[in-house]
C-alpha cells in the first residue's frame, strides 16, 4: 500500500518499503491457503489496488512495470513512480528455474533504481521511472535446492528475500468445524488498507528510534548472526530490511509518517522470531555431496529429538544409503548438532539431537501498552 510514493531518508541513503517475502514449507501446511485469504478477502477489495500477474515473462514483467506508471503530488512536486505486486502461490511459476537474468534483474528492482531500461530485439525498450517492485510468493525447500542451485552460498536474490518457514501446521483443525471470516474484522483491515493507500511523501524518524536502532546496530546485530554461512550476505542486508519493515509498522500503526523507538523494536522482534528457523529454507542447498541427505536427517531429529539408525534408513530410503549414512552421521556428530548412542532397548544406534534451536536466543517480548491491539 506504501508503494514507492513513501520514503525515508538516511544519511546519503533513500529507502522504500519494498519487500520479497517468500513463505516457505512442505506441501500441505496451507501456505498458498493463507495467501489465498488475503487475496481474495481483503486485496480484491481495496480500490485502485492492482497486481501483476504470477506468470510472466521478463519482457512481459516489464511492460507491466511500465504499465503501472502513476504520479503523485506530494509538497507541490510531482513524483513518478511505478510500483507493482506480485503474487505467486507457486514461486517456480514467477521464479524460473535457473533463470540467471531472471534473478539478475529482480535484484536490481530490489536495491531501488531511479530508472530501470529493459531493451529487446524485436520489441523495442521499456523505460520505467523509479520502479518498485513487491513479491509475496510461496514454496517448498525442495524447489529451491533443485531449481536454485546457483544460489548455494547464499547470495544475489537470495540475500535480498524474507524466508518465512514452517515446518508444519499452526493447528490442526477439521474443515468442518473451521469458523468463518469475522466480516467486522475484514472491514476494519480493508478499511486500515486503503488509509495507508493515501500516505505519500517522507517518513521521519524520531531521536528516540534513532537511539533505539544504533544500540540495536551496535549490539545485538553485532555480536550476533544466523549460525549458517549461507546468510551471511543476507545478515549484511538486515538492518535495512529493519527500517523498511519499521515504516510498514509505523503505518499499521498511525498515519503520522514518523517511525517511533516501539517501531523499531516491533521491527527487530517481526524479524528475529522468523530468523531462527529461516535456514530450513534452504534445505539442503550447498556445494556438499552429502548437504541434501544431511540435512533431512537433521530434519528427523529436529521432529522427534532422537531415531534410531533403522528408522531413519528407513523413512529416507529413497535417498540415503547405509554408506551416505555414517557419512552424515559424523558430520552431524562433528558439529556437535547430535550425538552418537548406543540403546539396548532397541540394540542399536541411536542418533539425539544435542541443539533444539538453531540461531539466535531471543529476549523475552516487552509489549508496550500500545501494541495490544495488534
Amino acid at each position: 500500500m506504501l508503494s514507492r510514493k513513501c520514503t525515508i531518508e538516511l544519511g546519503p541513503e533513500t529507502f522504500f518499503p519494498s519487500l520479497y517475502t517468500v513463505l516457505i514449507g512442505p506441501p500441505g501446511v496451507r501456505k498458498g491457503t493463507a495467501i489465498k485469504y488475503m487475496v481474495n478477502e481483503i486485496l480484491n477489495h481495496i480500490k485502485g489496488f492492482t497486481m501483476g500477474p504470477s506468470a510472466v515473462t521478463k519482457e512481459q514483467l516489464c511492460v507491466e512495470l511500465e504499465t503501472a506508471q502513476t504520479q503523485e503530488n506530494i509538497d507541490g512536486s510531482i513524483l513518478t513512480h511505478s510500483s507493482l505486486f506480485i503474487i505467486a502461490p507457486e514461486l517456480i511459476v514467477f521464479m524460473r528455474e535457473n533463470d540467471h537474468e531472471r534473478l539478475g534483474y529482480l535484484c536490481d528492482l530490489y536495491d531501488g533504481l531511479t530508472h530501470f531500461e529493459y531493451k529487446t530485439k524485436t520489441s523495442g525498450s521499456n523505460y520505467i521511472v523509479n520502479p518498485g517492485l513487491w513479491l509475496l510468493g510461496a514454496t517448498t525447500p525442495n524447489w529451491i535446492e533443485i531449481a536454485m542451485k546457483q544460489l548455494g552460498v547464499g547470495g544475489g536474490i537470495t540475500s535480498r528475500i524474507i524466508f518465512v518457514y514452517s515446518a508444519k501446521k499452526g493447528k490442526h483443525i477439521s474443515i468442518t468445524r473451521m469458523p468463518g471470516f469475522d466480516k467486522s474484522l475484514q472491514t476494519a483491515l480493508i478499511n486500515d488498507m486503503a488509509e495507508i493507500k493515501q500516505l505519500s511523501g517522507k517518513f521521519h524518524i524520531t531521536n528516540e528510534a534513532d537511539d533505539t536502532f544504533t544500540d540495536w546496530y551496535d549490539g545485538r546485530y553485532k555480536n550476533t548472526r544466523i549460525d549458517d554461512s549461507r546468510f551471511a550476505s543476507f545478515w549484511d542486508r538486515l538492518p535495512s530490511m529493519i527500517i523498511k519493515v519499521a515504516m510498514i509498522v509505523s503505518a499499521a500503526k498511525r498515519s503520522t509518517m514518523v517511525v517511533e523507538a516501539q517501531d523499531i523494536v516491533n521491527s527487530v522482534r517481526l524479524l528475529e522470531h522468523i530468523l531462527p528457523e529461516m535456514p530450513q529454507a534452504f534445505g539442503g542447498l550447498g556445494y556438499s555431496l552429502l548437504s541434501s541427505q544431511t540435512e533431512a536427517i537433521r530434519n528427523v531429529l529436529r521432529e522427534y529429538g532422537s531415531a534410531t539408525k533403522s528408522y531413519i534408513l528407513h523413512y529416507l530410503r529413497h535417498n540415503l544409503s547405509e554408506w551416505d549414512y555414517h557419512r552424515c552421521r559424523d558430520t552431524l556428530c562433528a558439529e556437535k548438532f547430535c550425538s552418537r548412542e548406543f540403546s539396548r532397548e532397541h540394540g542399536e544406534e541411536v542418533l539425539v539431537l544435542l541443539k533444539p534451536k538453531q540461531g539466535l536466543e531471543l529476549e523475552p517480548n516487552q509489549e508496550d501498552d500500545n501494541d495490544n491491539d495488534d
